[in-house]
């Protein structure tokens, strides 16, 4: 459905995916670790220059990538996710994660940087889980928001073929919406862009065949998960973000 005053796009028969990611496991997840470990150095380093220090929460912290960067960078780092398979995956790697959903009851308040990597478009409620960060984030606290742009060229290209059309997605932001729900929460934006990935070789090119005729598949060798891919499709956004407390 497509909101006539914002256009806005949800699956509103979609009330919750929480199970869905409780059971969910990915090998190949941990399979880029590497690479994901990359692409998590990159955005925090987009939001490092407004909050150099201090409590990092990051929400959907799938096996602790991001947690471990942040570590890297001195802060004092934490995350939440409700997959057991990678939580388990995370305290392993000896990081703290707590396993369920947010809000989590063992995460305090006065947090002062929140990562939101590829997680608002997985809620029913945008605006509410929003609400909550800010109810959490220190005075001087920031957030990072990523999340895949609809107004973007590859997705009107794509049209349903698009790669972030998938049943996990309940919501469907371009910039204008995403704008409008951080206002709402009464959070501000300091920053927007569009941020870049890494993925190993093989990865990709299997991403890329599942899109061409079997007759134009490229070949995979076991040696290409070794290279790193940056890419950059400008088809995702990213927002720094911090409270709005102005008068």
């Amino acid at each position: 459905y497509r909101c006539a005053t914002c256009g806005f796009l949800q699956c509103s028969d979609v009330e919750n995916v929480l199970s869905f990611y409780e059971n969910m496991q990915d090998e190949q997840y941990e399979v880029g670790r590497e690479q994901r470990g990359i692409q998590a150095r990159k955005l925090l380093e987009l939001a490092q220059p407004y909050c150099p220090s201090g409590r990092l929460l990051d929400i959907g912290a799938g096996s602790g990538i991001l947690v471990e960067q942040a570590l890297a960078l001195e802060y004092k780092a934490e995350g939440v996710e409700p997959s057991r398979w990678l939580w388990e995956r995370a305290i392993s790697y000896g990081l703290k994660v707590h396993l369920g959903a947010y809000p989590h009851p063992d995460v305090c308040d006065d947090i002062d940087m929140v990562t939101l990597v590829d997680v608002i478009e997985h809620v029913p409620n945008p605006v509410d889980l929003l609400v909550r960060v800010r109810n959490q984030m220190s005075d001087r606290g920031v957030g990072l928001i990523v999340t895949p742009d609809l107004s973007s060229l590859a997705a009107r290209l794509m049209g349903w073929r698009w790669w972030h059309f998938r049943v996990a997605h309940i919501g469907y932001f371009n910039k204008s919406t995403l704008l409008l729900a951080l206002k709402r929460a009464e959070l501000e934006p300091i920053r927007i862009g569009r941020p870049g990935w890494y993925f190993p070789a093989d990865y990709l090119l299997e991403r890329i065949n599942e899109y061409l005729p079997s007759y134009l598949h490229l070949p995979i060798f076991r040696m290409l998960g070794r290279i790193t891919i940056p890419l950059n499709l400008r088809d995702s956004l990213f927002v720094v973000f911090r409270k709005n407390n102005r008068d």
